[in-house]
């Protein structure tokens, strides 16, 4: 699939999202319309963090950036039950944003143009107000605010697309030797294609807190943001087990596991797990041990 079809795909994602969130805003049901701001905002804020991800030019970077802070003070403000008096005017200049996502591929302004932006808002004594017309140095104290948000944390579940299928994997425990002596162990997830590049956005679990001597129990979910149909052919999924060494001061890989693309199927699978370095171009394998110590995972593909 090209890059200008997946882009399409995406922006379609989160045009109908926006589009539901501002719905549901405008006929008073603030719970529904915060997930859905909360949940937008933060796949935005990763496609703009990553600086691996070459799908968006600078200045689309730029636009989703702005999107996603408008839609965090949106979902800040409803959260904290503030009075309504200027909900109609926020809820007016957020429908601006649906136009801005549906026309960022097509967009030929002048630099000049390029530099303002259809919404503004500012921390001002009655709450989060937005106006028209923002230029990108007015923003750059609200930039840095959101700027680390969702990096390499766990991201939501992408929102649907027509026809195509999402992935998310439930990271069940891990047979370990010695389970219970490793500090904050956790598991980093990334999609490679055949070359070992990444191809989708690199998430981490939270640290377990349930070990034994044998296993490592997580209990997570991670959903994949990228379609199956949207990811290169051979592609594969990655899970590296790491933990911290206080005497070096970093966390180190323990070891690592994979799915291949034509393994991934409803339901549970134990994987094996091979020593490290990880070799994303899966050339060389080597088991870690010969007990019979597997990763536990439940697949579950929504479509």
């Amino acid at each position: 699939m090209s890059d200008e079809t997946e882009l399409n795909i995406l922006l379609k994602s989160w045009h109908n999202a926006l589009k539901r969130a501002t719905d549901f805003d405008a006929w008073g049901q603030p719970v529904e319309a915060s997930d859905i701001y909360s949940r937008l905002s933060k796949q935005l804020f990763e496609y703009v963090n990553n600086k691996s991800c070459s799908l968006f030019t600078k200045y689309q970077k730029r636009t989703l950036e702005k999107v996603a802070i408008c839609l965090e003070s949106r979902r800040t403000r409803l959260s904290e039950n503030e009075a309504p008096k200027n909900a109609s005017v926020d809820l007016h200049n957020l429908r601006c944003l649906e136009e801005t996502l549906a026309n960022l591929l097509s967009d030929n302004r002048d630099e000049e143009s390029k530099s303002r932006f259809p919404v503004e808002f500012s921390s001002a004594d009655d709450g989060s107000n937005m106006q028209p017309n923002l230029s990108i140095d007015e923003l750059e104290t609200l930039d840095d605010e959101f700027s680390g948000t969702g990096k390499c944390g766990l991201l939501p579940k992408p929102f649907p697309v027509s026809g195509k299928s999402f992935l998310s994997v439930s990271i069940e425990h891990i047979g370990v030797k010695d389970g219970s002596q490793f500090l904050e162990p956790y598991i980093s997830l990334s999609v490679r294609d055949r070359n070992g590049q990444c191809v989708d956005p690199t998430q981490d679990i939270p640290s377990a807190s349930i070990k034994t001597d044998k296993a490592i129990s997580f209990h997570c979910d991670i959903h994949i943001q990228k379609a199956i149909e949207s990811l290169p052919p051979g592609f594969a999924i990655f899970f590296e087990f790491k933990h911290f060494k206080p005497k070096k001061d970093f966390f180190s890989t323990k070891c690592w596991s994979f799915v291949e693309q034509d393994e991934i199927k409803d339901g549970p699978i134990a994987l094996e797990l091979y020593k490290k370095p990880t070799d994303f171009k899966r050339k060389s394998l080597k088991l870690l041990t010969v007990k019979p110590l597997f990763l536990h995972l439940y697949l579950n593909l929504n479509h």
